[in-house]
């Protein structure tokens, strides 16, 4: 079993778990993972495992923030069991003053956190100039329904990178790797059931949620409404599927928030607000973005249900979080590309396993 080590709130480490009956690691790729351990409720671990310590697994690059304890007391003994998410649901205890306008993905989520960091103990990351193009307005809500928003949109992830020594967090927003293309170096082979590393596979598919077309209405009211056609190509016929989309929540006009450097008595700090409006350009350019978005969730369905086991290509070492790796089921016809967009490490005291999920499905050919 790997070795775990608990943090204190301060992020000083103040030991090492023993007697762990069994952990569950949970990583997802745009979205905060989750983590559950199981232990012999001893002295140390009792004292160790509370609400607000760190669990971090040696060899990683993240860590789970505690925030339930449960102690049950059976026959075969008393367990303490810690479940808690990984650092970066933290992003969710700050609020986004006021409308940023998007443009860029990652400018954007890192604008997003650091303007609204006020005062959260993570560090705002370095860019690597990835250049995934959004036209999104984000009003108001939680920093990390925000960041989540724009990582689905653009196909970026993000993470709080822990550092073991020092303890220090670092918000990342980092891309997967496209391994699905047979001569590139990134390579590493493909998922199916003739490798032995793809387990139950099925596929469903269908197209009775299907729209390639929107009809996005905005700001006004009657003739006066702002109404955009946006298409995914020319569709005529029975080929042509609408969606009407009410976006009557982007209004012309919107407020920015800039913090004036001052903090009120209970160590708030101070905004001046600054309403401004959109050109018509820029509005329109809005709506669009919101009717391609509604577009993307009705999409012709296509999922691959499958179990991926560890054999020939192992998680964490040739692939990762993000990534784009080939799928190849001839028993039910399909070549595929797919995200690994979570993974789940279960280490138990008769050994340890990983599973992966499959997301953002893209059919390359049927064989």
């Amino acid at each position: 079993m790997s070795e775990f080590y608990v943090y204190n709130s301060n992020r000083e480490r103040i030991g090492l778990l023993q007697n762990v009956e069994s952990v569950q690691w949970l990583e997802m790729y745009q979205s905060p993972g989750e983590v559950k351990i199981v232990a012999r409720a001893t002295p140390d671990n009792l004292e160790m495992l509370i609400d607000g310590n760190r669990i971090y697994r040696a060899g990683g690059d993240t860590c789970a923030l505690i925030s339930q304890v449960a102690i049950d007391d059976a026959e075969t003994g008393t367990t303490i069991t810690a479940r808690g998410r990984m650092t970066s649901e933290l992003l969710s205890t700050r609020v986004v003053m006021a409308t940023e306008i998007i443009d860029n993905a990652e400018e954007g989520m890192y604008t997003l956190y650091g303007r609204n960091q006020r005062s959260l103990p993570i560090i705002v990351g370095g860019a690597e100039g990835y250049d995934e193009k959004t036209s999104t307005e984000i009003t108001w809500g939680s920093v990390l329904e925000a960041v989540e928003k724009l990582a689905q949109l653009s196909g970026l992830g993000f993470k709080v990178v822990f550092n073991s020594d020092s303890g220090e967090e670092t918000f990342k927003v980092y891309r997967g790797v496209d391994r699905s293309i047979g001569d590139s170096a990134d390579y590493i082979g493909y998922f199916g059931t003739d490798m032995d590393n793809v387990q139950s596979a099925s596929i469903v598919s269908g197209s009775s949620n299907y729209k390639n077309v929107a009809v996005v209405a905005g700001a006004g009211e009657g003739a006066d409404r702002v109404i955009r056609i946006v298409s995914l190509g020319h569709v005529t016929g029975e080929n042509r599927r609408e969606l009407y989309v009410d976006a009557r929540d982007l209004q012309r006009n919107y407020q920015v928030a800039t913090p004036t450097g001052d903090y009120d008595d209970n160590g708030n700090p101070i905004y001046e607000y600054e309403n401004l409006t959109y050109t018509d350009a820029e509005y329109n350019a809005l709506l669009d973005d919101r009717g391609r978005e509604k577009l993307a969730e009705h999409l012709r369905d296509v999922s691959i249900s499958c179990a991926v086991t560890q054999t020939n290509i192992i998680y964490g070492r040739d692939y990762y979080l993000g990534d784009r790796v080939p799928v190849k089921l001839p028993e039910i016809g399909i070549y595929a590309t797919a995200r690994i967009s979570a993974a789940t490490t279960i280490w138990e005291r008769g050994g340890t396993r990983t599973t992966v999920t499959l997301n953002d499905i893209r059919l390359m050919e049927v064989i």
